[in-house]
């Protein structure tokens, strides 16, 4: 059982959702952490990012087939600096790419979960951001996979 199937079955230890968001083709990307204290990662491509914390608040893609599976994030927005991106990429007609990693506080090296989505619908309302981000090319990710066939894998004809 690896260090993230433990924390979710006993409770213990603290999860770290973190936020990038850039637009397509950028190269500034804005980076946010749940949470009081500013934390210092390292993604799953090697680099070293250090996220700012603030209030936010999400609820996870459903793991299923159906083809809904957003992302729905409720961020601080008391400074409007989440408005101001996210509106800037709209304007010039370019995607925003949302990638959420979750850690654990323990063990910020590698992120235990990782979604990229891009930017479906945005509002705002008082001092909160609620920003929903979907896959984007659901229906293409089959590309080089190898599907399992009972010719394949014969044991699938059991299950």
């Amino acid at each position: 059982m690896n260090l993230i199937e433990q924390c979710y079955a006993s409770g213990l230890g603290e999860l770290v959702d973190t936020i990038e968001g850039r637009e397509e083709g950028g190269s500034v990307s804005h980076l946010y952490c749940s949470g009081f204290e500013d934390r210092v990662c390292t993604t799953e491509d090697g680099r070293t990012l250090t996220f700012i914390a603030m209030a936010m608040d999400l609820a996870l893609p459903k793991n299923d087939n159906s083809g809904f599976q957003n992302l729905v994030l409720g961020m601080d927005n008391v400074t409007g600096e989440v408005q101001e991106v996210v509106e800037t990429a709209k304007a010039a007609g370019r995607r925003f790419i949302i990638t959420f990693r979750r850690y654990l506080a323990e063990d910020l090296s590698f992120p235990s979960e990782r979604y990229r989505m891009t930017l479906l619908s945005r509002d705002y309302e008082d001092d909160i951001a609620k920003l929903t981000a979907g896959f984007y090319d659901l229906l293409n990710t089959n590309g080089l996979r190898t599907i399992l066939t009972t010719t394949l894998a014969p044991g699938l004809k059991y299950t």
